[in-house]
């Protein structure tokens, strides 16, 4: 939620006197040229204190804490995820903002407890670090700031990711481990390491009402087989056996987010995600909607979102599964 302030500097010029100055008498101008010094050396302190006094730390994704049923799993489990975003060498954001670009470095994770499985194992679900420069548009509304008003703001993001499920099942030997200590293969699937590196470029844009959109955010990621943080990505083994999507890029690479800022009695603001791999073009396709509703938040004092998803990568462990999910949750910084 990026802010966007350029400093504005302010020049000034001594003027050009034509006649002559008379012998003894301060040279016309110095007076102008001392005051607007003072006056740049006075917005630079101010400029400097705003930055220090304004919060670093914001979140990249929603912050979320719910519940969440998978079709293929009989239970339901607690769903929380964290993202945050952090602006990299403050020394930067003052040269950031003269040139309408900042670079981050973000992390979002994702876990889920299941209570109904023996000891109540939280198992870890998503880790995606990202480390990426964001450019914003050269005009801002008045008041809004780079990094923390960028919901607000026109910008895109180029960067560099890495995404993984934290787990380490990557051979027979230790599958069959996994479904001795857990006591069923179902189980056991959650455990099957996954992870990859990805190049991502993300534009997002205020839409100001236009076709009842607050805003939408186009999103492309091209996967590496071979990357910095995942020398060799892990998308099939196989001893898994014969399926049809092997590739992470057959369900994902390609996505369209688009947020509304309708208010009713019982919702305020939603959105809706399509997503589709670039690796067969539309054939493998997800669509996850979103709803903030009233009447809990209202009660409960927090943002409360009803969502349905319909499609692949449910999670990353098991990201070739079709399959729907359905949850509630705490969301922070979703809807405004």
């Amino acid at each position: 939620m990026a802010a966007a302030c350029v400093a504005a500097w302010s020049f000034s010029f001594p003027a050009q006197a034509d006649d002559a100055v008379t012998p003894g008498a301060a040279p016309q101008g110095s007076a102008a040229t001392d005051a607007s010094r003072a006056k740049e050396e006075s917005g630079a302190q101010e400029e400097g204190s705003r930055l220090r006094a304004m919060p670093l730390l914001a979140s990249d994704e929603p912050n979320m804490l719910g519940w969440t049923r998978d079709s293929y799993e009989k239970q339901g489990f607690m769903d929380f995820t964290l993202s945050l975003r952090y602006p990299l060498f403050f020394s930067t954001l003052n040269q950031g903002y003269k040139y309408n670009m900042l670079p981050f470095i973000s992390f979002t994770g994702r876990m889920g407890q299941y209570f109904d499985r023996h000891s109540a194992p939280v198992v870890t679900k998503r880790f995606n670090p990202k480390l990426f420069l964001r450019f914003y548009e050269p005009t801002h509304p008045a008041g809004m700031q780079l990094w923390s008003d960028d919901n607000g703001l026109d910008y895109y993001d180029i960067g560099y990711a890495h995404e993984s499920n934290g787990q380490a099942v990557d051979s027979p030997a230790l599958f069959a481990a996994a479904v001795a200590e857990y006591g069923s293969p179902a189980i056991a699937q959650d455990y099957v390491s996954r992870g990859w590196d990805y190049l991502a470029y993300k534009r997002h844009l205020q839409m100001h009402g236009k076709f009842g959109l607050d805003s939408l955010d186009a999103d492309a990621r091209y996967f590496l087989h071979h990357g910095l943080f995942q020398a060799t990505s892990e998308e099939y083994n196989t001893w898994e056996g014969p399926r049809t999507i092997t590739r992470i890029s057959q369900v994902d690479g390609l996505r369209l987010k688009l947020n509304f800022g309708f208010h009713r009695d019982w919702f305020k603001g939603a959105s809706l995600l399509f997503i589709t791999g670039y690796r067969e073009l539309g054939r493998h396709d997800t669509l996850r909607a979103e709803l903030g509703f009233t009447p809990l938040s209202d009660f409960l004092g927090v943002p409360i979102v009803l969502w349905g998803q319909t499609g692949y990568r449910v999670n990353i462990a098991q990201y070739y599964r079709r399959a729907w999910s359905v949850g509630i949750a705490a969301s922070f910084e979703t809807f405004h």
